[in-house]
């Protein structure tokens, strides 16, 4: 699948979203790795585009911890009870990807396709976040009140 991804957004997948994962203590990667390595780059359009909805690095991570928190409220749990995973050390294996990353890079490569694009940009990786129907991402996105089809809008428009 990476093979039509190209340079840019290969690293973001692979390198990036692989080290946040590794740092919050996550065995996959998931959505939510994928986004906070798109905002870790404000160098780049798609970063930049975060940046300016209040989601760079600390934005998003700030939101996932109030997705969090909702989550747990819902089931009768606070926060302070939960023991928080322990950052595992980089394993010489490439953490799989988990359900929800997968997903995304599937809406990622369906967004390219029916775009007729020819190779897959950070850009059609915020895309295939961004249409989540549910899941970790759009709660955190909701919970930081991101409007996403603004956002989506926005991410068009990058890709002219």
């Amino acid at each position: 699948m990476f093979e039509r991804f190209d340079h840019d957004a290969r690293r973001a997948v692979v390198r990036a979203a692989e080290r946040e994962a590794a740092e919050l203590g996550s065995s996959t990667i998931q959505a939510e790795h994928l986004l906070l390595a798109l905002a870790g780059d404000p160098s780049t359009a798609t970063g930049a585009l975060l940046a300016a909805e209040g989601l760079d690095r600390a934005g998003v991570l700030q939101a996932l911890e109030r997705e969090t928190e909702r989550s747990l409220a819902a089931v009768g749990v606070g926060l302070a009870d939960v023991v928080p995973p322990v950052p595992a050390t980089p394993a010489r294996r490439r953490r799989p990807f988990g359900a929800s990353a997968k997903s995304a890079l599937h809406r990622a490569v369906m967004a390219a396709v029916a775009r007729e694009d020819r190779r897959i940009t950070r850009a059609h990786l915020l895309l295939g976040l961004l249409r989540a129907d549910r899941g970790t991402v759009p709660r955190a996105l909701a919970a930081a009140g991101v409007d996403r089809g603004a956002l989506a809008a926005g991410t068009e428009r990058l890709l002219g």
